[in-house]
């Protein structure tokens, strides 16, 4: 008796040790198709008053951080320029909180709006230039609405289209350099932070997956500044990437010169999963990738907080984040080659740095990123930061790490087989003996009563059908016991049990029927978006499991329909 409890035993360790290796083994692999590059993160002086919902941009070579709220939610109408290694303030006219920036045409820098009051309450009608070769801003004008949480977009005239605003209407309006901006037509939603973007040399267009209180839409309708509203598919299964921090970023990889308007933006799956989608006029499409962009490190889940920067000088896009979790301190750049196909993600990630600011990030001359105070914690307008971080992303060198990456993936892979191999063993011993068998199939058979284990398999259907969990790539059974409080293993022998099967291929059959449901409803769905749109994580592993299970290949069950 004994001897038998002693091999249980060693069984199980043996079983916990395989498992954890493979674990380790499934995030080598993910770092091989996302690879990891350690960044370096430099401290620039701070700044002179700590700023959330300025306007930071960067002109003429310098890094200008303009208006917004200092500490204890106060407006502040200064701003100030980097220059020989430290910070100049500057007097404004009006302090822009959470107000809209541009750069005009022929060089100048247009803020408009903000709140009025402190605590971000009002809107105001305010405009007025900033003049980098002079260093000095001069009130101008006035916009046609009050607004806060307005952007604005320069089109190719000069021009500069405007929209959006916060709990009051909004409507599109122009800048055209005359005293007052002109009112253009009323918007079919009313938004706040909507994105704008250029489809022509005269025309953009509007949309936001949240109204003027930061509600999301049922259903999001994109509108132009020349001509009518419509929606598009992908955004039945994605959201566009929302975030108060800051103002939107450059999302332009297109050529003005050859008439070619193209952009990318983040889009969201719930909170768990994030995509780069491609938009080229009224197309809006998913930019396929080796890999998804990474929500989580070895540390634990990251939380990306800036919109796109885009750098046309190497074709590189990037999205900054934080790490999440306690005691995970560190900055992450998710890098993106977006003219390959399919498009290389790197995820870059620094030491642990202390008083992180989150804000938009603004690229330099030299191609890296700097941050610019922000918010030091969630939902906390009254605490500033003055930190200024430059992100060394532009001499990024990735191949050292890429072959420590290798190294560890062979040593992982033959460590593995060797447990393995000695778990086969210990437990083809154990099946010799005439006691009864192992712990292992104990969990197997008993590990619920039959009403208990019925009951689980209603709340495990019910769950995946009702919350679709199945939509993150990144699902494990620890997260479906974690959500119906229970645990892995009675999750895991309930479903062999009823369907004779691993939990993995459980998750895969709702993936792939989710996949034929976007295929039947869009016909002109690209394959590229319904398997990201379904939860699979790589397009092999889209068209390997669905050809599995349904024994056809995706085009070919297309066809049939």
């Amino acid at each position: 008796m004994l001897r038998v409890m002693d091999m249980k035993r060693r069984t199980i360790l043996l079983l916990s040790i395989l498992l954890w290796l493979t674990t380790m083994l499934s995030t080598v692999r993910a770092q091989q198709s996302c690879p990891m590059v350690k960044m370096e993160v430099q401290r620039l002086p701070n700044l002179n008053i700590p700023r959330i919902g300025h306007s930071v941009f960067c002109i003429n070579g310098e890094i200008v951080a303009a208006g917004g709220h200092t500490n204890g939610f106060v407006p502040t109408a200064t701003a100030e320029y980097f220059s020989n290694g430290e910070w100049h303030l500057m007097q404004m006219a009006y302090p822009h909180d959470q107000g809209a920036v541009a750069v005009t045409a022929n060089g100048e820098v247009l803020l408009a709006g903000g709140h009025e009051k402190e605590l971000g309450i009002g809107q105001t009608f305010t405009v007025e230039l900033y003049n980098h070769s002079t260093h000095g801003f001069k009130g101008y004008g006035c916009l046609d609405k009050r607004r806060a949480f307005a952007q604005a977009l320069p089109l190719d005239s000069g021009s500069i289209v405007i929209s959006g605003n916060w709990y009051q209407d909004d409507g599109i309006e122009l800048f055209d350099g005359s005293r007052n901006d002109k009112f253009v037509k009323p918007v079919s939603q009313h938004r706040s932070l909507p994105y704008i973007i250029r489809t022509a040399p005269d025309n953009a267009i509007i949309f936001s997956g949240r109204d003027f209180r930061a509600e999301p839409f049922d259903t999001i309708v994109i509108d132009r500044l020349k001509g009518e509203p419509f929606t598009v598919t992908l955004f039945e299964t994605w959201q566009p990437f929302y975030n108060h921090i800051g103002n939107h970023g450059s999302c332009f990889i297109g050529d003005e010169t050859k008439g070619e308007y193209v952009n990318l933006i983040q889009v969201m799956r719930g909170d768990s999963l994030m995509a780069i989608a491609r938009v080229k006029g009224d197309d809006f499409s998913l930019l396929p990738t080796v890999s998804p962009i990474p929500m989580q490190s070895q540390w634990g889940r990251i939380c990306w907080f800036s919109y796109i920067m885009v750098d046309r000088r190497v074709d590189k896009a990037y999205v900054v984040g934080y790490g999440e979790d306690k005691g995970d301190h560190r900055l992450y750049v998710a890098a993106i080659d977006y003219l390959k196909t399919p498009a290389p993600v790197t995820l870059l990630y620094s030491e642990p740095q202390d008083s992180i600011g989150r804000y938009q990030p603004v690229l330099t001359a030299d191609g890296d990123l700097v941050l610019v105070g922000g918010i030091l914690a969630p939902n906390n307008n009254f605490d500033a930061s003055s930190t200024v971080l430059l992100l060394r992303v532009g001499t990024e060198k990735s191949a050292p790490q890429e072959s420590r990456q290798t190294l560890w993936l062979w040593l992982a892979v033959a460590v593995v087989l060797i447990v393995l191999a000695a778990a086969v063993v210990i437990l083809r011993l154990s099946t010799k003996s005439k006691r009864p068998t192992s712990i292992y199939q104990n969990d197997q058979t008993a590990s619920l009563p039959n009403d208990q284990s019925e009951e689980l398999l209603e709340r495990i259907r019910h769950y995946m059908e009702e919350q679709k969990p199945y939509l993150n790539a990144e699902l494990k059974v620890q997260d479906v016991a974690h959500a119906l409080n229970s645990n892995r293993t009675y999750i895991s022998n309930c479903i062999k049990s009823a369907y004779g099967c691993s939990f993995s291929q459980f998750v895969n059959s709702y993936r792939v029927k989710h996949a034929q449901l976007l295929l039947k409803r869009n016909k002109d769905m690209k394959l590229s978006e319904v398997w990201m749109a379904s939860g699979f994580s790589t397009e092999m592993s889209f068209f390997r499991t669905f050809k599995a299970i349904a024994g056809i290949t995706p085009k070919g069950w297309m066809a049939k329909k």
